[in-house]
């Protein structure tokens, strides 16, 4: 891993620590030319009153996952993120966000390693390595404990 890379890092999580979840703060933060050009973090929509963090299920209903808040909020200032590199801190790409990356053009994901996650999300995140390989993403894995 590259110095830059770990600065990188260390940026998505100064950034995961602006969500106000009390359980998992994700932050994910888009490089192009080592220069930050889009954040995100896991919260609620803009406008929806940040209240219901406690209740589990009303939580999941609201959240927006960091890398797709990422995505918007760099569509929302006309950024492309065309071959961007892709810096996640909490959790590795889940599922769903890995098809948001893919389809805005990203062409590397540094996120935490898999095997040091909850068996929770295990399947989900095991399935978007699996495919952002396949399709030519460039994914790196690390322990937040190397850094």
């Amino acid at each position: 891993m590259t110095k830059w890379d770990k600065r990188f890092i260390q940026m998505a999580k100064e950034v995961a620590e602006w969500s106000k979840d009390p359980s998992i703060k994700v932050g994910a933060i888009a490089v192009k030319d080592r220069r930050i050009i889009a954040t995100g973090y896991n919260g609620f929509p803009m406008g929806v009153p940040d209240t219901g963090l406690d209740n589990r299920e009303l939580k999941y209903k609201y959240t927006v996952h960091a890398e797709k808040n990422m995505i918007y909020n760099a569509c929302r200032h006309g950024v492309s993120l065309i071959d961007a590199a892709v810096y996640v801190w909490g959790l590795p790409v889940c599922g769903e966000c890995w098809k948001g990356l893919v389809q805005v053009g990203i062409k590397k994901v540094v996120m935490p390693d898999i095997n040091n996650i909850e068996e929770r999300w295990k399947d989900s995140c095991c399935f978007s390595h699996k495919n952002m390989k396949q399709v030519g993403v460039e994914v790196r894995m690390y322990k937040p404990c190397e850094l």
